[in-house]
């Protein structure tokens, strides 16, 4: 069941913020929000987070850099981006599993389940390596 895991969403678009969190909660994800890279540093200090799912182009502190961040507090952390930037994509596809926008629910809920090694019923599969 996906409820057993939490994943830190950060996105700096209020739009796409609450749209990705509408789809992700509606599927049973457990969230943690920030709104940028800061802030969602500051939750992972606090909270057990299994995943991390965050837009590349921010203000201020970027994915990348946010994920390498967390990577170091967290190593165990799995990383998914979300970008609308092709020239930012490799980078990103290097540390995590990457989609670009527009973002699509369905899409979007398989790769979170196959990132966190959950299978389409909702058991646990084996993980898959990011």
């Amino acid at each position: 069941m996906v409820e057993q895991f939490t994943v830190l969403f950060v996105e700096d678009d209020n739009d796409v913020r609450v749209s990705v969190q509408q789809i992700l909660e509606s599927k049973g994800f457990r969230l943690l929000v920030a709104r940028d890279g800061d802030e969602a540093l500051r939750l992972l200090a606090k909270n057990e987070v299994d995943a991390l799912f965050t837009d590349v182009v921010m203000p201020g502190m970027d994915g990348i850099s946010l994920a390498k961040q967390a990577k170091r507090l967290k190593p165990e952390l799995k990383v998914m981006f979300m970008t609308g930037y092709y020239s930012r994509g490799a980078e990103a596809g290097q540390l995590g599993t990457l989609l670009f926008k527009p973002i699509r629910a369905a899409p979007l809920v398989e790769a979170l389940r196959g990132l966190l090694g959950v299978a389409q019923d909702g058991g646990t599969s084996d993980p898959v390596a990011c």
